[in-house]
């Protein structure tokens, strides 16, 4: 009778280890089914529902500059396909530095982008070795401007090519205002400098308005700026181009010959576009993308791009990031030259 109790017992015994291991088995499985679809479904919800509040723009320049007026107007547009508000927020210093430094570091939650400038924004990593961020810290997203370098002279003067130009500056007698050392004209007119084996004067200005002052008041004999920058005063008859660096005649200025049409193989272009911290996630970036692209097709958008001389030229994230790679291989290759 005691063996048949025994017996029982540990068959008992055996019974309930044996559904307790099973129970225990069951719960971690179910444990491990819940975290899996947690972390399905979380992102997904996220990005579902995302925008659900304002995104930041950081933008590296003042208010009511060129970059700033191009930003404000962009993104006033592009609200009406990305559903929720675009804020501005300047933070200028240091040609932009201060601005692209704090969006690389920025949580990339999609609540933070910023605009871009190269190739000033591609430079400074590349020249300063104390710059805390590179073109990988970056989730290219689009771009929207490009604005391509002139040299441009008095209207009255005798000068209407580059052969004029730097036939005066085989004398030293060529003096030009431009943005200062390190600026993407800087580059420019030293591979002017390097093709033809002339110098100039280069007289610095803190932006393309006083240099034109400079211009016009006969303290210069020319001055490096953008398309852009240039419309009002050709318009007005104050002032005159003499070349375009970009890869084909601008529509402003179709009479302007291109550098490389006067056998002056140079080219500069300064791009205006958008990014994000490294890490923001896919659908988001092109929820984003697909606002901007949106915007730099409305009509109203174009007109008054138009309106300000704002030369639009969209290209998706792809398309710029591989532009943006190609830019800062040419500009690691200049600087082996010497600083700029």
């Amino acid at each position: 009778m005691r063996v048949r109790n025994l017996m029982l017992y540990v068959v008992i015994l055996t019974m309930m280890v044996f559904f307790v291991g099973c129970s225990t088995a069951s719960k971690e499985v179910s444990k491990e089914s819940a975290s899996s679809n947690t972390a399905s479904n979380e992102p997904s919800e996220a990005v579902s529902a995302y925008p659900e509040k304002p995104v930041t723009v950081i933008v590296g320049f003042s208010a009511g500059g060129g970059t700033d007026t191009a930003a404000r107007m962009l993104f006033q547009y592009a609200e009406k396909y990305f559903g929720q508000k675009f804020a501005i927020v300047n933070k200028p210093g240091a040609s932009g530095e201060i601005a692209w430094t704090e969006l690389a570091m920025s949580d990339p939650d999609g609540y933070t982008i910023g605009f871009i400038n190269p190739p000033t924004f591609l430079s400074h990593p590349i020249q300063r070795s104390g710059c805390q961020y590179e073109l990988e810290d970056f989730s290219i997203i689009a771009n929207i401007v490009s604005d391509p370098a002139i040299i441009a002279v008095n209207a009255q003067s005798d000068m209407n090519s580059l052969d004029d130009y730097f036939a005066a500056a085989a004398n030293g007698d060529i003096t030009v205002g431009y943005s200062g050392p390190g600026s993407s004209e800087s580059l420019m007119l030293r591979q002017l400098e390097d093709f033809t084996g002339k110098s100039v004067n280069k007289i610095p200005f803190d932006g393309s308005a006083p240099s034109v002052v400079a211009l016009l008041g006969g303290h210069v004999d020319s001055v490096c700026m953008n398309v852009s920058e240039a419309i009002n005063y050709v318009e007005e008859g104050n002032i005159k181009i003499i070349g375009v660096a970009s890869k084909k005649r601008v529509s402003d200025f179709p009479d302007v010959a291109t550098f490389d049409e006067q056998k002056y193989p140079i080219f500069n272009i300064a791009l205006r576009g958008v990014a994000g911290p490294k890490g923001m996630d896919s659908d988001m970036l092109a929820k984003i993308e697909d606002s901007i692209y949106k915007a730099s097709q409305d009509p109203e958008f174009l007109k008054k791009a138009e309106e300000i001389s704002l030369p639009i030229d969209y290209l998706d994230a792809s398309d710029y990031k591989d532009l943006l790679v190609e830019m800062t291989e040419t500009l690691k290759v200049e600087f082996e030259k010497g600083e700029w």
